[in-house]
């Protein structure tokens, strides 16, 4: 009897399988099930890297650009876990059976200020890039970087507030 269980639970857990891997479908092998090639390459970096070479950013400022972001995502990663410390923390504390609130508050004071220290790492380092780049390369950028949202909003569809002319 334990063998025709063991045996059902078994075909039953590849039946069940099947179709979940079958939704992601021929060539849906980037990131997060999106297509690949130049057009979805599924790296957050690459893309921003082919934007700076169409924009006409030399080899060595790309690369010197690569290196910073490089440290800057090591630090995030650090911070990133600092903060997933402080919420294992926060949770311990909410599962006592008389949380402290000033422990709380201190926890989320905490995980906000180094959310803080993320954002003005992320703007300073933006900052940085943009004013490193030569006027035209700059304007060359913020065209790209138009042409991009724009693509996206039009893949989105309108959403409310919009504008008709935002679409186009």
């Amino acid at each position: 009897m334990k063998k025709v269980i063991k045996t059902f639970a078994v075909v039953t857990l590849i039946l069940c399988a099947v179709p979940l891997m079958a939704q992601r479908g021929p060539g849906r092998k980037g990131k997060h099930g999106g297509p690949e090639g130049p057009e979805r390459p599924g790296m957050h970096g690459v893309m921003h890297e082919m934007l700076l070479e169409e924009a006409g950013v030399p080899e060595a400022k790309r690369e010197e650009i690569r290196k910073k972001s490089h440290e800057i995502h090591k630090q995030m990663m650090e911070i990133n876990f600092e903060i997933r410390e402080l919420r294992l923390k926060s949770k311990k504390e909410y599962e006592k059976k008389k949380p402290s609130e000033k422990a709380l508050k201190d926890l989320n004071l905490k995980i906000a200020e180094l959310r803080k220290k993320q954002f003005l790492m992320m703007g300073i380092f933006k900052i940085e890039v943009h004013l490193s780049l030569t006027p035209e390369q700059r304007e060359k950028l913020l065209e790209l970087g138009k042409r991009n949202r724009q693509k996206f909003m039009n893949r989105m569809g309108p959403h409310p507030g919009m504008e008709p002319d935002e679409m186009d």
